[in-house]
């Protein structure tokens, strides 16, 4: 975070740094809304539109409702980066299989928590603060001594590239992780958003994001 002594005239995002103190799972479908009503342009509106029900759906538990053809492509083409690492995913078995095993993993509780985005015709571009509500015990292969029974904030850097057809189709995701900004919060009991509370307190954006 700046101070206002070193405040800088800009609306960058990860130069502000302007991050809520608590994790809110609805903070970033708030600003998706804000974006997607400042848009005219029929197809960014579109893409926009399918953005904003994929990723709900993701972190609302709903993996086997992504990869459906009203949303994306027969075989989509992902490349996510982890700490250095890129796991190549090509098909439609592959994916579901990465959307399941978060949802199995109970790792799909995720959202910005502050973030540059940016519409065109080939789809949409995001760097965020990505932060994750995980399990400790999820983090056994990360540099971090954590209670396997606590909750943590995961945050780090990420940018992503969401690729979509002319007719606003997914095709596919690149995200691109920053491995040395990763930092981990241990939660409080009463701050943790399971699975379960993040799918109640999203399922009135679940039911706006349609692709009308």
């Amino acid at each position: 975070m700046i101070t206002d002594s070193d405040a800088l005239t800009t609306a960058d995002a990860l130069t502000i740094l302007d991050v809520p103190p608590k994790f809110d799972v609805t903070h970033w479908p708030r600003n998706v809304e804000r974006h997607l009503g400042q848009t005219e342009n029929p197809l960014h509106r579109a893409i926009l539109k399918n953005y904003f029900r994929h990723l709900l759906l993701e972190v609302s538990g709903y993996w086997d409702q992504i990869i459906v053809p009203e949303l994306t492509i027969d075989e989509p083409m992902y490349r996510v980066g982890d700490r250095g690492t890129m796991q190549v995913l090509t098909g439609k078995s592959a994916v579901e299989g990465f959307y399941r095993e978060t949802f199995e993993t109970k790792t799909n509780v995720m959202g910005a928590r502050t973030m540059n985005m940016c519409v065109e015709d080939f789809g949409v571009t995001t760097e965020a603060v990505w932060t994750h509500v995980v399990p400790g015990e999820f983090l056994d292969d990360h540099d971090v001594d954590a209670d396997p029974d606590a909750h943590y904030l995961m945050n780090h850097h990420i940018f992503q590239i969401f690729a979509y057809t002319k007719d606003a189709k997914l095709i596919g995701e690149r995200i691109y992780d920053d491995a040395a900004s990763y930092t981990y919060e241990k939660l409080a009991p009463e701050d943790v958003v399971t699975p379960e509370l993040a799918r109640k307190q999203l399922a009135p954006f679940l039911e706006r994001a349609t692709l009308d």
